[in-house]
C-alpha cells in the first residue's frame, strides 16, 4: 500500500532536493521530477526565467505578467492559447501554471499536465504554489551562492596585480587590501583594518558614493611627494565597495585622447609600459572585452593575450604604429575577438586603442539577409522590429499591398494579414523564428490596401539579430502564389470531394434502400396483429376476461408504438434519400394554431395543470413553407416539452428576424445537460428523464433528427437553450420567401 502523500513530506523531500543540487538549473530539472512523482500529474515542466526569458511561451509570459496560477481544467480546441490546444490534441485534458517569485522577482513557471478533466483544484493549486515558493527561494539561495564564489574568485585576481585594491566600508575604513595598498600604508595585513581610505587618499566618506555608482576621481595622495591617483569603485554590496588607485602623475591623457575616449564608446583606450603593463583603462573595458577595468589595471596585456607571449617585443620592433588583431581571454577559456593599434607615446611606453570586432558580425548577419534577399529576387518584404512592428516595405511590397513608401511604419504587422486564422499562423511561427532563427512555408491570406479580396501568400520568416545576438526584428519575406497553382489545387481537392460524395451517396442510397424495404416488409405483419388485436378487444372470438383484456391492451399499445418506429424509420429513409418533396405553400402562422393536431396537444398541457399559450409578433408575415410538415415540426416540439414538463408552462413564440421567422418553444420542464444537447439531434438518441415524478413511455429517438431535416429542407436553422434544471427553449427559424424563392432571388442579383 503506497504511502500516503503530505504536505510535510513534500516540503522535506524538496528541501532535500535543494540541498543535493549543485546549480539552480539542476534544482529545477530535480525538483520537477519530484514533483511530478508527490503530486502524481501526468506532465510537470519548469521553465526558468531567473537568468533569462529567452524561448518562454505566450501562455508563460501571460502568467508572469499576472502573477497568478492559471488553470484549464477542460481543454478543448477553443482553448484561449495556441499551447493549451497543442496539450489537447496531445491527449491531456486539465492543464495549470503557477508564476514562482522569490524577492520580488520571478524565478520560474512551473507547467501542470493531467489527462483527466478537473484535475487541479483549489487545494493541489494552493500545494503548488506553496511548493513553487519554496523552490523560488532555493534557486535564489543557489543563485547567490553561486555569485558569492564568483566575487571571491573575483577578488582573489584583483588582489593579485600590482595596483592599490582595498575594500572599504560605507564610513572610508579599509577591511582588506592588497600588498600594493598594504604597502603605500606601511602596514601589513594583521594591523590594516585600523585604517581609513583619507590615511591614503586625500579624499571624504562623502565621495564613496560617487565610487559606488562606478564613477571615477584623481586626487592626491598624502604620502610620499603627493603623487596623483586615479581612483574608482564598484560596489560589492549594500555595506562594501571595492576601490582601486592608480598612480597616474606620469601619464595624465591630453585632451584629445579624451576626446576620443569620449566619442568612441566601441573602443578600449589603454596606456601600457614597455612590458605592456597595463597602467590605465577606460570604463568601457567591462562592455567590450569582459574582464573589469579593476582587474586589467597593474596586468600585462601580453598575459591576458592568446599566445601573447611574443606581443612586447612585436610592438617594441615597431617604428611608428603597431595593428594586429587579438584574442583577450575574458576567462573560463572564453576569448573577445578585438583588432589593437599600438602607437608609441611620449612617456617611453605605448598608447593602445582596442576596437570591437562585433562590426564584422554585424556585417556577416547582413550578408546572409542579402543572400536571402538574392534567393526571393523580386519578393515582398516586410521589415518589423522584435514586437512585431512594421519598420520598412521593400518596393515590390509596396507595389504588391498597394502601400506608399512608409506608410504602414509603426504599425502592428498583424493588420497586412486578411483573417485570424493567418494572424495566428503569424504569431505561431514568429514564436518560432524567435527560437530557431528562421520559419518557411507559412501559407496565409493577406490584405491588399483598397481591395475587399484576400490575397493568397507563401511566406518566410527570419530573426534578425544585432552583433551582440540579441534579438532585434524578423523579416517576412512574402511571395504570391500563382493564380494557375491555387485553381489547380482548388479543383483537385473539389475532384476529391466530388468522389467521395458519391461514393459516400452510394453507401447512404444503398442503406436507404435496405431500410425502406425491411420498413415495409415489418408492416404487413403489424397491421395484420393490429386487426386481430382490434378483433379480441371488440369480443369478436367470444367474450375475454379482465386479464386477457389487459394483455391484449399492453399488444395494441406495443403495436401502436412498434408501428409509429416504423414509419418514423420510413420518414428517415425518405428524407435521407431525397425523395421527400415539400409542398410550398404560403402559411398564416395564426391560423395554424388552430390546427387539430395543435389544439389536441394545447387541450392535453392544459389538463397536465400547465399553462399553454401562442405569441405572435404583429409584423410577423405569410411565409413560404409546407403546413402538413410545418405542424409535424410544431407537434413534435410541443410533445417533447409535455412530456419533460409537470409543473409551470409552455409557451411558444413567433418573432420577426429579418428575413427570416423564428419560432420558440419554451417550458419550465426538467432541462438538457450539456452532454445530453451535444447529442440531441442524432438519430435514436434519447435524454434521460431524471428528475420526472411521472415516467411516460419512452419515445424512438427520431422526432428530433426528423424535425431538423425538414427545417432544414425549408433553408432554416435548429437550435436549443437549455440547463438541467432550468427548463428548455427549442428554436428554429424559417425564410419568409421559402428556400427555393431566395436561392432565384439570390441568384438574379448574382
Amino acid at each position: 500500500m503506497q504511502e500516503p502523500v503530505t504536505a510535510d513530506r513534500i516540503i522535506a523531500e524538496l528541501l532535500a532536493t535543494g540541498r543535493m543540487s549543485g546549480s539552480p538549473a539542476e534544482l529545477l530539472e530535480k525538483s520537477g521530477a519530484k514533483i511530478k512523482e508527490l503530486l502524481l500529474v501526468d506532465y510537470v515542466k519548469v521553465s526558468d526565467t531567473y537568468s533569462t526569458r529567452a524561448g518562454i511561451t505566450p501562455l508563460e509570459e501571460f502568467a508572469i505578467n499576472t502573477g497568478k496560477p492559471y488553470v484549464d481544467n477542460r481543454l478543448s480546441d477553443y482553448s484561449a492559447f495556441q499551447e493549451l490546444v497543442r496539450y489537447y490534441n496531445t491527449g491531456f485534458r486539465s492543464c495549470a501554471l503557477l508564476p514562482a517569485s522569490a524577492g520580488g522577482k520571478n524565478v520560474f513557471v512551473l507547467t501542470l499536465l493531467s489527462r483527466q478533466e478537473d484535475t487541479f483544484g483549489s487545494a493541489l493549486i494552493g500545494t503548488s504554489a506553496l511548493l513553487s515558493e519554496i523552490i523560488a527561494y532555493q534557486v535564489v539561495a543557489i543563485s547567490e551562492r553561486d555569485r558569492s564564489l564568483g566575487l571571491a574568485r573575483y577578488f582573489d585576481a584583483a588582489f593579485d596585480n600590482g595596483t592599490m585594491q582595498m575594500l572599504v566600508d560605507r564610513s572610508g575604513a579599509i577591511v582588506k587590501a592588497n600588498k600594493a595598498a598594504m604597502a603605500a600604508l606601511g602596514k601589513t595585513a594583521r594591523d590594516v583594518g585600523d585604517r581609513k581610505m583619507g590615511d591614503l587618499l586625500d579624499m571624504g566618506a562623502d565621495m564613496l558614493d560617487g565610487l559606488a555608482k562606478g564613477r571615477a576621481i584623481e586626487v592626491k595622495g598624502k604620502r610620499g611627494e603627493g603623487a596623483t591617483y586615479r581612483v574608482s569603485g564598484s560596489r560589492v554590496n549594500d555595506k562594501l565597495i571595492l576601490i582601486s588607485a592608480y598612480d597616474v602623475s606620469e601619464s595624465k591623457l591630453t585632451e584629445e585622447e579624451a576626446r576620443l575616449l569620449e566619442h568612441s564608446p566601441d573602443d578600449v583606450f589603454m596606456l601600457l609600459d614597455g612590458d605592456t603593463k597595463i597602467s590605465w583603462v577606460s570604463g568601457n573595458a567591462m562592455k567590450i572585452l569582459k574582464i573589469r577595468k579593476e582587474i586589467l589595471t597593474g596586468s600585462k596585456l601580453s598575459d591576458l593575450v592568446k599566445g601573447g607571449s611574443g606581443l612586447a617585443a612585436a610592438i617594441g620592433a615597431s617604428p611608428d604604429a603597431y595593428a594586429t588583431p587579438l584574442k583577450i581571454n575574458s576567462g573560463n577559456d572564453m576569448f573577445t575577438d578585438v583588432k589593437s593599434v599600438f602607437v608609441r607615446n611620449s612617456l617611453g611606453g605605448f598608447s593602445c586603442v582596442l576596437s570591437n570586432n562585433s562590426t564584422e558580425k554585424y556585417v556577416d548577419n547582413v550578408r546572409k539577409a542579402l543572400e536571402d534577399l538574392v534567393d526571393y529576387s523580386g519578393d515582398a518584404i516586410i521589415s518589423t522590429d522584435q514586437f512585431g512592428y512594421i519598420k520598412s516595405l521593400n518596393k515590390s511590397a509596396e507595389k504588391l499591398f498597394n502601400y506608399r513608401n512608409g506608410e504602414l511604419n509603426g504599425n502592428t504587422v498583424t493588420l497586412m494579414y486578411f483573417d485570424q486564422p493567418s494572424q495566428e499562423k503569424l504569431s505561431a511561427s514568429i514564436a518560432l523564428a524567435k527560437a530557431n532563427g528562421s520559419v518557411s512555408n507559412l501559407f496565409v491570406t493577406m490584405r491588399v490596401k483598397g481591395s475587399e479580396d484576400s490575397l493568397p501568400c507563401e511566406q518566410s520568416i527570419r530573426s534578425v539579430t544585432d552583433a551582440d545576438n540579441v534579438l532585434v526584428g524578423y523579416m517576412i519575406i512574402t511571395k504570391e502564389l500563382a493564380t494557375k497553382r491555387m485553381n489547380e489545387m482548388l479543383q483537385e481537392e473539389v475532384d476529391e470531394l466530388a468522389r467521395e460524395n458519391e461514393r459516400v451517396r452510394g453507401e447512404s442510397e444503398m442503406k436507404t434502400k435496405f431500410i425502406y424495404n425491411i420498413s415495409h416488409d415489418l408492416k404487413t405483419p403489424l397491421t395484420n396483429i393490429k386487426g386481430y388485436t382490434k378483433l379480441f378487444n371488440e369480443g369478436t372470438f367470444g367474450e375475454l376476461t379482465e386479464e386477457q383484456k389487459e394483455y391484449i391492451t399492453v399488444i395494441s399499445n406495443e403495436s401502436d408504438r412498434l408501428m409509429q418506429l416504423i414509419m418514423q424509420i420510413l420518414e428517415v429513409a425518405k428524407l435521407e434519400s431525397g425523395k421527400i418533396k415539400l409542398d410550398l405553400q404560403q402559411v398564416n402562422l395564426n391560423e395554424l394554431a388552430k390546427n387539430p393536431s395543435l389544439s389536441t396537444l394545447a387541450l392535453n398541457a392544459q389538463k397536465k395543470g400547465l399553462e399553454f399559450g401562442w405569441s405572435i409578433d404583429y409584423n410577423v408575415p405569410e411565409i413560404q413553407a409546407d403546413p402538413n410538415r410545418l405542424i409535424q415540426v410544431f407537434a413534435n416540439l410541443i410533445g417533447n416539452a409535455l412530456k419533460f414538463t409537470e409543473k409551470g408552462s409552455i409557451r411558444l413564440i413567433i418573432t420577426r428576424r429579418k428575413g427570416n421567422v423564428k419560432i420558440e418553444v419554451a417550458d419550465t420542464g426538467i432541462g438538457i445537460s450539456r452532454e445530453d444537447r451535444i447529442k440531441l439531434f442524432k438519430k435514436f438518441y434519447q435524454v434521460q428523464r431524471k428528475g420526472l415524478t411521472m415516467q411516460e413511455g419512452s419515445g424512438t429517438g427520431l422526432g428530433l433528427s426528423i424535425v431538423k431535416e425538414i427545417v432544414n429542407l425549408h433553408g432554416g436553422k435548429i437550435g436549443v437553450v437549455s440547463e438541467a434544471g432550468k427548463g428548455s427553449t427549442f428554436w428554429f427559424t424559417l425564410p419568409i420567401s421559402g428556400k427555393k424563392k431566395r436561392k432565384k432571388e439570390e441568384a438574379a442579383k448574382q
